[in-house]
């Protein structure tokens, strides 16, 4: 490391500047009055002090006995106060070395904490108001411009892991750096944003030039970070990467001017980064749910910001370039008319906060950096495509998961928002856009941004998302919820997006769900209305039921009441009966509610057999939770009507056979779910989460409860048909309170949403394993 030599014999260094600093600030003792030795330091003595800062907190702390957050409380109390018996150029220096101090503190908030960049606090103030006030002093920004002026031999770049003497940037500076330095206003510099690994500056240049802004952004990297060689190299190499100079076509990267060793030049883009508008955007939206399930995804936001993101990043990768640190701090968002946003990209290239140069484990933007860029330390062809599809995650105002894993709240919405971010954000680059039809050999993104437009149509037609009146709340009690008018709608929309063999499958499926779930409808509603009108007969109510009276017509019967149906009526079940019919009444009613609400609310939108595994044992898993799914659409309307025409006294031993045959399906559900997501996680897919999950678990404890209910309607039901009990109304009411006061709030209402993220993650995963499985033959 350089140190320069003093008049008086000692050197520049950091034990040196600390002690000063302790006398200064009075750590320990009353402040001191005098800075010894720091007014003949030269600029390269600052420059080696600087460079030795600890990179970590606690190293600092262990090697000066004070934390570094107190140091720069001290510090900036004393320089706050004015009182500065140091020459103004000393003074320079200590704020410049104060304001280091501060950007490390900002950038190990960032990175360790998850703070947001201008949320970041020190000292009892926000961090960026610290770090404005410091570059608002004129012998600070003098300290600034003579630390990273590229015409020194003793520039930032020539200390310790510098990378000196390679080539276009030697420890000089390179023709251009020197002469884009040389037209800079460095009075007019003033703080902008604390970076990462920098600090960010705006400023004009000293004469108007032609073609280009007069206002520009210069990013000097921390001191201490200047000591990694990959990180010098990288700046000093990010014009001749990243500049593009001579583009013909205006690209959403931010044009460069130079770089050196400790900077990067380049034009002020005026705007909110992607982070500031994201915060705003939520603090707009009202408080979320309860339930972290049902916190509503941000479909507009993913209409505009994520379609607008989708095209910057097309004409990106058409001008043959890739962003590798795509994060909501390195773009901007420019409002440029109602309803239109444009990005800008800044900061392009690997980013070695979140890389192995820089121990430690990263939260904050780290989450939106692709595995394979943190664990190797460079860029990645698919790298941006994982970046994407994290980024939409944020835009949809939804907290990512800390495995990485897509939120549950996708899979409640949205199957085919949930698929496409799942071939997003695949740990593993080879697996991504494992299963959206994407052709390699055309523009990556332009394809994905039509596939991500298709889902957020189908999103925008579901209707879920949208903010909850007191009548919708309402209406979202009743047994159907809108289930088959939504998926009609989305049906319409899918039907005119069919572009490939993909889209024509998934328009298959979801026409074959939709019928089904009309067909369920149909019949559930008609046994309904069944129930309704035997039991306005047995009150002696008038029944002008019109359809009744044709299917007499029709089959040639005639008589009194409804003669066509009477016939099927064993003999020793009368009509009318008040008393006697009220339990098969209360029980059928009830129960028809409940499926209503179970099938609609719960399974009409599942499916296990998006793709049908090859093996035989996947296969049948997958096949029995299918066909179990269906048949509750079919099989709870013949518990209702049997008992209801046929034979009142089958009741009981409906309810107890409605019982099994819901146990069964829930078993062969958690069957295949289980099955798949072993499968998934033997083959490595990262969709899957490695512990519990706990939607799935939701459908487990089902097993149980219904367990529990079955030993009463076993017991007490045999005793009825053997006609050992004769209190048929007390049992009838025990189990229309199960139906109505467990069954429907809480399996077919509160666990819904639980249940279909953890059965449509489950079949996504089977979907995966199938598109992976021919990838290998």
């Amino acid at each position: 490391m350089t140190r320069g030599r003093q008049g008086d014999g000692t050197r520049g260094s950091l034990e040196h500047l600390t002690g000063v600093v302790r006398e200064l600030t009075g750590r320990g003792g009353a402040p001191g009055r005098r800075g010894t030795g720091l007014d003949g330091w030269r600029v390269q003595d600052w420059h080696a002090a600087l460079l030795d800062v600890p990179l970590d907190e606690r190293a600092y702390a262990d090697r000066f006995q004070v934390t570094r957050e107190q140091e720069i409380e001290l510090l900036w109390a004393w320089w706050s106060g004015r009182a500065r018996p140091v020459e103004p150029r000393t003074t320079g220096y200590l704020g410049y070395y104060l304001l280091t101090l501060v950007a490390m503190h900002s950038s190990d908030r960032m990175r360790f904490h998850g703070d947001a960049p201008w949320d970041v606090t020190v000292a009892g103030c926000l961090a960026a108001e610290v770090s404005g006030a410091l570059v608002g002093d004129p012998d600070v920004r003098r300290a600034l411009a003579a630390l990273h002026d590229p015409g020194r031999a003793d520039g930032p770049g020539s200390g310790a892991g510098s990378g000196s003497g390679a080539a276009d940037a030697g420890t000089t500076g390179s023709a251009r750096a020197l002469a884009e330095w040389a037209a800079l206003d460095l009075t007019s510099l003033e703080f902008y944003r604390h970076g990462t690994t920098s600090i960010i500056l705006t400023g004009r240049l000293a004469q108007p030039s032609r073609g280009r802004t007069a206002a520009f952004v210069l990013k000097c990297v921390i001191h201490p970070y200047l000591t990694i060689p990959t990180i010098v190299a990288a700046t000093r190499g990010y014009l001749t990467e990243h500049g593009r100079p001579d583009a013909d076509e205006p690209s959403p990267a931010v044009p460069v001017w130079a770089s050196h060793d400790s900077w990067i030049l380049m034009d002020l883009v005026r705007g909110r980064t992607m982070g500031e508008y994201l915060a705003g955007r939520a603090a707009e939206q009202p408080a979320p749910p309860p339930r972290e399930i049902l916190r509503p995804v941000d479909t507009p936001a993913l209409r505009d910001l994520g379609g607008a993101l989708l095209g910057a990043l097309a004409d990106i990768e058409r001008d043959g370039r890739r962003h590798d640190d795509l994060t909501p701090s390195n773009i901007i968002v420019q409002d440029e008319q109602p309803g239109r946003i444009r990005l800008r990209f800044v900061d392009l290239g690997v980013n070695h906060l979140h890389a192995r140069s820089i121990t430690g484990q990263g939260q904050g933007e780290g989450v939106f950096t692709a595995p394979e860029v943190r664990r190797d330390g460079v860029g990645h062809p698919l790298a941006d495509v994982y970046s994407l599809g994290a980024l939409l995650v944020a835009i949809a105002g939804i907290p990512h998961n800390p495995d990485g894993t897509v939120p549950d709240q996708f899979y409640v919405v949205s199957v085919g928002l949930a698929r496409l971010l799942e071939d997003l954000t695949d740990a593993d680059p080879r697996r991504r856009l494992l299963v959206t039809p994407v052709d390699p050999a055309r523009p990556r993104f332009e394809q994905i941004g039509r596939v991500f437009a298709d889902e957020v149509a189908i999103l925008e037609q579901d209707g879920r998302e949208r903010p909850r009146t007191a009548w919708q709340r309402l209406r979202d009690l009743s047994p159907g919820a809108g289930t088959v008018a939504r998926q009609r709608r989305m049906l319409q929309v899918r039907t005119g997006q069919v572009r490939d063999a993909t889209g024509a499958a998934h328009l298959r499926q979801a026409r074959r769900l939709q019928r089904w779930a009309w067909l369920f409808a149909v019949l559930v509603w008609s046994a309904t209305a069944l129930v309704v009108t035997w039991w306005s007969r047995d009150l002696g109510l008038s029944w002008q039921a019109k359809w009744f009276e044709m299917a007499d017509e029709v089959f040639g019967r005639s008589g009194v009441g409804l003669v066509f149906l009477d016939d099927v009526r064993a003999d020793d079940y009368p009509i009318p009966d008040p008393w006697g019919n009220l339990p098969v009444r209360l029980v059928t009613l009830t129960f028809a509610l409940v499926t209503a609400r179970l099938y609609l609310n719960v399974f009409a939108e599942l499916s296990t057999v998006w793709a049908l595994p090859a093996g035989r044992g996947p296969r049948v898993r997958a096949v029995t939770a299918e066909v179990g799914l269906r048949s509750l659409a079919v099989l709870p309307v013949i518990y209702v009507v049997l008992p209801t025409l046929v034979q009142r006294d089958w009741w009981p031993l409906g309810t107890l056979v409605g019982h099994v045959t819901f146990a069964v399906v829930v078993q062969a559900c958690l069957w295949f779910a289980w099955d798949t997501n072993a499968r998934a996680r033997a083959a490595g897919l990262s969709s899957v989460p490695r512990g519990e999950i706990a939607t799935l678990g939701r459908l487990a404890a089902w097993q149980p409860t219904v367990a529990v209910y079955l030993v009463p309607i076993i017991g007490i039901g045999t005793l009825l048909s053997l006609g050992l009990v004769q209190d048929e109304l007390v049992y009838a009411s025990f189990v229309s309170l199960i139906n109505l006061g467990i069954f429907y709030p809480k399996s077919a209402g509160t666990d819904a949403p639980y249940i279909r993220a953890g059965m449509n993650r489950a079949a996504l995963a089977a979907e995966r394993l199938e598109h992976l499985r021919r990838t290998r033959e």
